[in-house]
């Protein structure tokens, strides 16, 4: 391990430094248990009025593990010179059991006491204004653990806690005196035994896991320790953290990937880079911890101190030592404020604005260096040329790749083999009309890491009295609780729910299956190659075993079967018939063989796969490649579950949901880039107006419609906490530019922050101005590279809601009873007269009605003459709603009706 003198204090004490963090997540171990929540209900049991969390682990018999109560009385490691000898603890444990005495005699657990935020109750919730009301109180068998945005969809089970409380203190107590090597474990072990459990339980300070909490906590502490060592002193009373930003382009890493190989070796990368980083600062110079990741790169905690020149060049040496390309941008950021609290409510959002703004540029002077020049240099004879793949690097004429790429590609093929349920292989995803799709995915978080909108929502509701309402305080706790709950949805809901759930190909016993083909000459081919080519004239890829001698498609095999239907049928079809593949890295040189054999691959794990891939889960936004023909109704069941877990701050939290279509063939390099340029649009505030609010009586939900000009948002808020007997005071709030009686005083949930009143969901009145962030939803489809340029952000992209009307309306067409014939005619004549004449043309609105009305389409009659629900209406038409419905479903995506 290199040894950095400027921080060689941290390296000394390094077990020292991990033992106080390992005892800063513990402090509030007492929660782990069902008499805290018993205590904490609203008709607590009489035996728990006296517990106690904080002293629970010593004073109840058999509350924690024998081991863990020895290993923490086990002789003090943090016996600092730095502090005064009346002032040190006795023991470890004592950081646990007083961590909640502000004025204790030792100086560590005094320290530990400001970074629980016990002043002020930051972390959990809590407020100096006389605390929370008794109602806020939830039952003990129905106590719900809420999201960052007031889902309760989870609920807690009380008696669960006592047993994952055993397990956690057993091991903790067997493994704490090797916490150099069990660091991970233990804190792996911690967040899966917090994340379903509560720092506080009354609503609504019950969004703040105890996982998030104790994490913040004793990463605080760590970090401030670190300061006290390296500096010397340390004023508790003043304390203050930087953070330490070590940022990567990584979209623009995956916009130069050729193959899928490249972006996933990409993506390998910048994994690889931070975890040598995480364990730079955070195992062998005990700085801090990593509290944020996304598109930018990874952010740690920091001492207050400037960045250590060598301690910058290490950073910069190991991410290098992954990959020379990630081209890091080493930065500390100063949080502003006058406080402790004030400078942690924006210094991530402000860190990461700052990485955003440098990695705008493309260049930055850090990383000048000598090695490209040099790998030039010193290539020696032959012909060379630039890789294609890292732009960079020499490469020999006439090779697909560098040697560097090639390597990063063979590394996928290997981890793909030891899992081949799933797939890397963009012919297993294209659909049968040999088409791809990326759906792009991107929260509006900038505000909410800022903790500007964290302060939207409530911690304290009172009626009628606006000055009394406390917002939620917008600690590290909850800060992490926001991107933890974005990213999940993308990981959990998306990935887990919508995706592995789903049954692609709609029953079509080909379209997710594989078979092995042997040919007739097994001699010659390359292993863990992908080999393109046709059977029959039909495209298939296949992929050579050279143990099994035999080849495996990794292609749809709806596209290399003409009659066939099921397996059978395929190996029917296919035997003795002529293949040829192109041979890799050999441009234009071409191999035949004849099918000696097509083989089931029955019982074998490569015979199944799910044709989609994930390519980036991050908090602020997600890519994946799925089937074209699966697209809009994958986006269709993100937007709904968006509405579901985000509803109550979705005028505040929007989503952006894009969809790139693509043939198969289409260079993956220009559907990237077509990626980032709709991942690039803002999110803008603008003002809408209320046309109606709908209460369901006493139902979980309100509608509410907004209007702008033509465009209409119809929001479907929930306005109940979890189990529907709770009114939801908190949460869903809007922004009233205008009171359409002119003063806010009638409203009776509202309250102001920064000169701006807030007014609760049932408070709105028709004609209110309310400024909100529409979800927004677009789609390209790129029948060439050159398509991405005219990508238009004003022109192109649509109001999220437009999506179920666009699904809606092509259902109705299909019920209609017109002819395809038909409708391209209205289609024809309505695009070229809307062009000639002007959509926004008194003729072309008569033209249209006429039209919509002959094809029976609008206003449309039953036999009695009783009017029928419109199909088209002109509205749709001159919107150009009508156009979108028809290029997604007759151009893109091939369907047709009847």
């Amino acid at each position: 391990m290199t040894t950095l003198p400027s921080l060689k204090v941290l390296q000394d004490n390094r077990d020292a430094l991990l033992l106080a963090e390992v005892a800063a997540h513990l402090h509030d171990v007492g929660k782990l248990s069902s008499q805290f929540i018993d205590q904490m209900s609203r008709l607590p049991s009489a035996g728990c009025s006296s517990f106690e969390h904080e002293s629970a682990p010593e004073k109840i018999h058999g509350f924690v593990d024998s081991a863990f109560l020895s290993a923490f009385k086990a002789k003090n490691p943090l016996r600092w010179e730095q502090i005064p000898k009346n002032e040190q603890i006795g023991q470890l444990l004592d950081l646990i059991l007083h961590h909640d005495k502000r004025k204790h005699a030792a100086f560590l657990v005094r320290l530990l006491n400001r970074c629980d935020g016990s002043d002020s109750g930051a972390d959990k919730g809590t407020t100096s204004k006389g605390g929370l009301p008794k109602d806020a109180k939830q039952g003990y068998a129905d106590t719900f653990l809420a999201s960052a945005f007031g889902n309760e969809a989870q609920k807690l089970n009380p008696t669960e806690l006592d047993t994952v409380r055993e397990k956690l203190t057993c091991y903790v107590g067997s493994e704490l005196t090797k916490i150099a090597s069990e660091r991970y474990k233990i804190l792996k072990l911690v967040r899966a035994s917090y994340e379903d459990s509560l720092a506080e339980t009354r609503r609504a300070a019950n969004d703040v896991t105890l996982w998030c909490h104790s994490y913040s906590v004793a990463t605080l502490y760590k970090t401030s320790l670190a300061t006290l060592l390296v500096n010397g002193k340390l004023d508790i009373n003043n304390l203050r953290w930087r953070l330490l930003r070590v940022n990567f382009d990584v979209l623009g890493l995956y916009a130069k990937a050729v193959k899928i190989a490249d972006l996933l070796g990409y993506r390998r990368a910048v994994d690889d880079a931070c975890a040598a980083v995480k364990q730079l600062v955070e195992e062998e110079y005990p700085l801090g911890n990593e509290v944020y990741r996304d598109t930018t790169g990874i952010y740690f905690t920091f001492p207050d101190l400037d960045l250590p020149a060598d301690l910058a060049q290490e950073i910069r040496s190991r991410v290098e030592g992954v990959e020379m390309e990630l081209a890091p941008r080493i930065v500390i950021t100063v949080g502003d404020g006058a406080t402790a609290a004030e400078q942690l409510k924006g210094i991530l959002g402000k860190a990461r604005k700052e990485a955003l703004d440098a990695l705008a540029q493309p260049f930055d002077s850090q990383n000048l260096s000598a090695c490209w020049q040099q790998q030039w240099t010193t290539v020696g004879a032959g012909q060379w040329e630039v890789c294609p793949v890292c732009r960079l690097r020499p490469m020999k004429e006439g090779q697909e790749a560098c040697e560097t790429c090639m390597n990063r590609r063979g590394s996928r093929v290997q981890e793909w083999l030891g899992n081949p349920r799933t797939t890397i292989w963009i012919d297993e995803i294209a659909d049968h009309n040999d088409r791809v799709a990326l759906v792009v995915g991107k929260f509006g978080l900038d505000d909410w890491l800022s903790g500007d909108l964290v302060q939207t929502m409530l911690v304290k509701a009172i009626e009628n009295n606006p000055n009394d309402c406390v917002p939620k305080n917008p600690s590290p706790a909850r800060l992490r609780r926001v991107w933890e709950t974005c990213q999940r949805f993308w990981s959990e809901t998306v990935m887990e729910s919508i995706l592995a759930g789903k049954s692609f190909g709609g029953g079509d016993v080909l379209r997710c299956m594989r078979v092995a083909v042997v040919p007739d000459d097994c001699k010659g081919w390359q292993e863990n190659v992908p080999y393109d080519g046709t059977i029959n004239g039909r495209a298939v890829s296949l992929f050579w075993q050279e143990r099994e001698k035999r080849f495996i498609t990794i292609s749809n095999l709806q596209l290399g079967v003409s009659q066939a239907r099921d397996e059978v049928g395929l190996i029917g079809e296919w035997h003795g018939r002529i293949c040829t593949v192109s041979i890799p890295g050999k441009l234009g040189q071409t191999r035949t063989f004849s099918v000696q054999q097509v083989q089931s691959l029955n019982g074998e794990p490569i015979q199944m796969y799910a044709p989609y891939l994930s390519l980036l889960e991050s908090p602020d936004c997600f890519l994946a490649l799925v089937p074209a023909a699966e697209a809009l109704e994958i986006v269709g069941k993100i937007r709904k579950k968006y509405q579901e877990q985000m509803g109550k701050v979705q005028n505040r939290l929007p989503l952006f949901l894009g969809i790139v279509f693509f043939p198969r063939k289409l260079p993956l390099m220009a559907v990237m880039d077509a990626a980032r340029r709709m991942l690039a649009m803002d999110f803008p505030e603008e003002t809408w107006q209320v046309e109606c609010v709908t209460p369901q009586n006493t139902g979980p939900n309100i509608e509410i419609r907004l209007s702008l000009q033509h465009k209409r948002i119809d929001l479907t808020i929930p306005v109940k906490m979890g189990g529907n007997s709770t009114d939801d005071l908190w949460y869903p709030y809007f922004f009233v530019q205008h009171f359409a009686d002119g003063t806010p005083d009638n409203r009776a949930l509202r309250f102001q922050r920064d000169g701006r009143w807030l007014v609760h969901a049932k408070e709105l009145k028709k004609d209110d101005q309310v400024a909100t962030t529409p979800s927004h939803f677009a789609y390209l489809f790129l029948e060439s590279t050159a398509r991405r340029f005219r990508f238009d952000p004003k022109r192109d992209v649509l109001l999220l809601d437009e999506l179920p009307r666009l699904t809606a309306m092509w259902q109705r067409l299909k019920e209609s009873g017109i002819t395809m014939t038909g409708l391209r005619n209205v289609q024809a004549l309505l695009e070229s007269k809307g062009a000639a004449w002007g959509r926004d043309s008194e003729e072309f609105e008569r033209l249209t009605r006429t039209t919509l009305k002959q094809a029976g389409l609008f206003e449309r009659k039953d036999k009695d003459g009783n009017p029928l629900p419109d199909v088209i209406t002109p509205q749709d038409v001159t919107s150009e709603r009508f156009a979108h419905c028809l290029e997604l479903y007759l151009h893109i995506l091939k369907q047709k009706i009847g």
